[in-house]
C-alpha cells in the first residue's frame, strides 16, 4: 500500500469526505471521529465504542474511502441485521463508494456481485455473521477479492462477546477471517454498548493489540421517563393520547413479541394512528423503513427486529411497551431517537407481564445437554445428512431449540456437526457426537449474566436519580453525571399521566373484543405424511385449505379465557355464559360466509364437551349440526408435540369422514394449539366435498414453532 500523506493533509480529506457524506460545509469531527479513522487507514486494529448516533458509520465509510484511493483492497463489512445494511448502503453512496451486500434475501444478486469483485469494483461488501459458517462464501467467494481485503469491519461489536452468544453466534467465526486478511489490513470494530467486561471479550477475539477509543454515552437531546403501568389496557390509553396530542413527529414503540406488536397496531390503528406493525412476519419490512423514513408513517410497533443502527436523524420518540432484557438492549433502542434533533422522548412502560417473558427468555436461551444428545444423535446414527425437517421429524422438539444445539455445536473446534450448503442444505455428523458436552460453566455463567442484567433493569425502572446517568454508569462510562432533562432531574415524578377514564375503557374492550384470526394453513411441513389424496403434495392445494378462522378469546389474556380454560380442566360442560360468547361471536359470520352447517373435531377420549358445545351452537343459532368425521386413532395430545413436523404427522391419519358436510360449514373445537389439527380437518371434509370450511375455537392457546 502506497505511503499515506502527512496527517494533516489527509485530515483535511477526511473531513471533507464528513461534510459530502452530511450535506453539511460547517461539520466537524467529533472527539474521536478523526483519531479512530487516523487508525484504520494506517492499517491498525481499532475498537470505537461511542454512544448511539455520535457518527461509527462515518468512521469505516471514510476509512473505506481513504484506503480504496490508496490502492488497498475492499472492505469486508460484518452486520447483523439486513435492515442496518441498507443505511449503511446508503451511507457509503454518499461517499461514492461501491457497496454490495450478500444476504438471503437477494441471491439472485450474487452473481453480479461476484462479476464486480473479481473486476475490482466493489469498495464495501456486506454480509451477516451467518455468512461466515458458509464453507462456499469462505473458500469460493472471499478468493475472488484479488488484492485480498483491505479492511475488516465488524459492526455491532458487542456481539463477539458472549454477551451475543444466544444472539448471534455466528460472530465467534470471525476468526475464520482474520486468518485470511493480508498483512496491513485495518480492522474497525464498532459498537454502542460495550462495558469493560464486553471489551475485554471483544479484545480476546481480535487481539490484544486493538486500541479502544471510547467516549461518553450521554445522550444530551433524549429526555427519559419511566412509568409503571401494570395492565395493558392502560398502556395502550396511554400510548394513543401521547401520541395523538402531545408527541410531534415519528416515532417507533417496542414491544418484546410478534403478537403484542400487532396488538398495539392495530389498536393505534383504530385510534385513527398511523401505525404498522413491524417484526419477523411482516411482510415488507424495507417498505415500512422507507415510510418512516420519509414520515409516511407515525410509528412503527417493533420488535428487536428494528434496532441495532437504524437511523432516522429526526426521529422524535421510542416507547417502551414493555421493559426490555437488559440496558444494553435499551441503550441500543432508545438510541434510535434525538441523533439529528434537539429534543427526543424515551418512555419506558413497566407491565405486569414483563418478569414473565423476561423469564421465558432466559429460560430458553440454551440448550440441555440432553437435547444435544438427542439431536446429535439421530446425526450420528443416520447414514448421511439430514435437512432442519428431517431432524425434526426424528426429535421431537421446538425447531429453535434444534437450532441452536445445531449453531452451538459447528463452533465448537473441532465440531462434532458441520452444515453443507445445498439445495435443500444438510447437517452432518463428523465424528464424536457422544463426546461434545454442554459448557455448563460457560452458560451458567453466562445464565448468571442475564439474571444481573435483568435485576439491573429493574432497578432502572425503580430509580429515583437521574435515568441517563443510570444508563451511563451501567455501560461503565465514567462520565455519568446528571443530565438535568429527565423525569427524576425535572422532579416530574408526582405529576399526572394517566389518560382519560374512557379512553382506557375503550382500550380494554379492544383487548376483549379484537379479532383472533386463525390463519390457513398452506403448506405441510413434510411430503407424504399420509397415504391420504390431501397428503399428495407438500403445498395444501387450495380446494383443500380452510378459510380465515377465529378464536373467541387467548389463554391467559382475560378473564373469559381463564374460565374456559379452567371449565375444561374440570371435564364439564361448557357453561351458558361461554356458550353464549361464541353464539354472539358467530353470528355476524353466518349471513357473511353463507354458513349453513356445524360440525366439530371428534374428541380424542370419551369427554362430550366439544360435541355438546357444537350441539348447543347449531341449535342456538339454527344451523345444521353433523356428526362429520370419527377418529380411528386416540393418537396423542398435540400438545405434547413441540415442532409442526411432529405435529401435523401425529394428526395425519387420526381421522376420517363418514357423513360430508356439503354446504359451508363451522368446525368447531375448544382449543387451539397449533393449528394442524384444523389443517386436517378441513383438507378432509373439502376432500369430501365441503366447499368451505371456518374453523371456529374457544381459545387460541400459541405454542411457538
Amino acid at each position: 500500500m502506497p505511503s499515506i500523506e502527512r496527517p494533516d493533509t489527509l485530515k483535511e480529506v477526511a473531513l471533507q469526505y464528513l461534510r459530502d457524506a452530511v450535506c453539511n460545509a460547517d461539520a466537524q469531527f467529533r472527539d474521536g471521529q478523526w483519531e479512530s479513522i487516523e487508525q484504520a487507514v494506517k492499517g491498525n486494529r481499532v475498537l470505537v465504542v461511542q454512544r448511539t448516533g455520535w457518527g461509527k458509520t462515518m468512521v469505516y465509510t471514510i476509512s473505506t474511502k481513504l484506503r480504496r484511493e490508496r490502492g488497498a483492497g475492499p472492505s469486508l463489512m460484518i452486520s447483523p441485521l439486513v435492515a442496518l445494511m441498507r443505511n449503511q448502503k446508503h451511507a457509503a453512496s454518499t461517499l461514492g463508494l461501491n457497496a454490495q451486500r450478500m444476504t438471503g434475501d437477494n441471491f439472485d444478486e450474487w452473481r453480479e456481485i461476484h462479476k464486480k469483485l473479481i473486476k475490482g469494483e466493489v469498495d464495501l461488501l456486506m454480509v451477516t455473521p451467518e455468512r461466515l459458517a458458509n464453507d462456499r462464501f469462505i473458500t469460493n467467494t472471499l478468493p475472488l477479492i484479488a488484492d485480498g481485503l483491505g479492511m475488516l469491519i465488524i459492526d455491532e461489536a458487542h456481539c463477539i462477546s458472549d454477551w451475543g452468544h444466544d444472539f448471534r453466534p455466528d460472530y465467534q467465526r470471525i476468526r475464520r477471517v482474520q486468518e485470511m486478511i493480508p498483512q496491513g489490513a485495518a480492522i474497525v470494530a464498532t459498537t454502542a454498548t460495550a462495558n469493560n467486561r464486553v471489551v475485554e471479550d471483544v479484545r480476546g477475539q481480535l487481539g490484544d493489540g486493538i486500541q479502544v477509543t471510547r467516549g461518553s454515552l450521554v445522550r444530551r437531546s433524549l429526555q427519559l421517563h419511566n412509568f409503571k403501568i401494570p395492565e395493558a389496557g392502560t398502556r395502550l390509553a396511554w400510548m394513543a393520547w401521547a401520541i395523538a396530542d402531545h408527541l410531534p413527529g415519528s416515532g417507533i414503540i417496542y414491544v418484546l413479541t410478534r403478537r403484542d406488536a400487532d396488538l398495539v397496531a392495530h389498536w393505534l390503528q383504530s385510534r385513527k394512528i398511523k401505525a404498522f406493525a413491524y417484526h419477523g412476519d411482516s411482510g415488507e419490512r424495507e417498505e415500512l423503513e422507507n415510510r418512516l423514513m420519509n414520515n409516511d408513517i407515525k410509528v412503527l410497533v417493533a420488535t428487536i427486529a428494528l434496532g441495532m443502527g437504524f437511523d432516522k436523524p429526526d426521529l422524535s420518540f421510542i416507547i417502551h411497551y414493555q421493559r426490555p432484557g437488559s440496558v444494553v438492549h435499551y441503550y441500543q433502542q432508545v438510541g434510535r431517537a434525538g441523533r439529528g434533533i434537539t429534543d427526543a422522548y424515551g418512555f419506558l412502560l413497566w407491565g405486569e407481564e414483563d418478569e414473565r417473558i423476561a423469564d421465558y427468555f432466559l429460560d430458553n436461551a440454551f440448550p440441555s445437554q440432553a437435547e444435544i444428545d438427542e439431536v446429535l444423535g439421530v446425526l450420528e446414527e443416520t447414514d448421511g445428512g439430514l435437512t432442519l425437517k428431517e431432524i425434526m421429524f426424528r426429535v421431537n422438539l421446538k425447531k429453535s431449540r434444534i437450532e441452536k444445539v445445531l449453531k452451538l455445536a459447528s463452533l465448537e473446534s473441532p465440531a462434532p456437526v458441520i452444515y453443507e450448503a445445498g439445495k435443500a442444505g444438510a447437517w452432518y455428523a463428523t465424528g464424536d457426537v457422544y463426546g461434545f458436552q454442554v459448557p455448563a460453566e460457560r452458560i451458567k455463567r453466562l445464565k448468571e449474566i442475564r439474571e444481573h442484567e435483568k435485576n439491573q433493569m429493574r432497578e432502572y425502572m425503580n430509580h429515583d436519580g437521574c435515568l441517563m446517568a443510570f444508563l451511563q454508569r451501567a455501560l461503565d462510562d465514567e462520565t455519568a453525571q446528571d443530565c438535568g432533562r429527565c423525569r427524576n432531574c425535572t422532579n416530574r415524578t408526582e405529576k399526572s399521566f394517566l389518560p382519560k377514564p374512557e379512553i382506557i375503557q375503550e382500550a380494554e374492550k379492544f383487548i376483549r373484543k379484537r379479532p383472533i384470526v386463525i390463519f390457513p394453513k398452506r403448506k405441510w411441513p413434510i411430503s407424504e405424511l399420509s397415504d391420504h389424496p390431501i397428503h399428495e403434495t407438500q403445498q395444501i392445494l387450495p380446494e383443500f385449505r380452510a378459510s380465515v378462522g377465529f378464536s373467541l378469546c387467548r389463554a391467559f389474556d382475560d378473564n373469559l379465557g381463564d374460565e374456559i380454560l379452567m371449565q375444561r380442566r374440570r371435564r364439564s360442560q361448557y357453561s351458558e355464559a361461554v356458550v353464549d360468547a361464541f353464539c354472539e361471536a358467530l353470528k355476524s359470520r353466518i349471513q357473511q360466509e353463507g354458513i349453513v352447517c356445524v360440525t366439530y373435531v371428534p374428541p380424542r377420549n370419551r369427554r362430550r364437551h366439544v360435541p355438546i358445545l357444537a350441539s348447543a351452537l347449531a341449535s342456538n343459532l339454527g344451523l345444521q349440526l353433523i356428526d362429520a368425521a370419527t377418529r380411528v386413532k386416540t393418537g396423542r395430545s398435540q400438545g405434547d408435540f413441540k415442532n409442526p413436523v411432529q405435529r401435523s404427522r401425529n394428526i395425519a391419519d387420526v381421522f376420517v369422514i363418514d357423513a360430508p358436510c356439503k354446504s359451508p360449514t363451522f368446525l368447531i373445537d375448544d382449543i387451539v394449539v397449533s393449528g394442524w389439527t384444523m389443517a386436517t380437518m378441513a383438507a378432509l371434509l373439502r376432500y369430501d366435498g365441503c366447499p368451505k370450511v371456518i374453523p371456529a375455537v374457544l381459545v387460541t392457546r400459541s405454542l411457538s414453532e
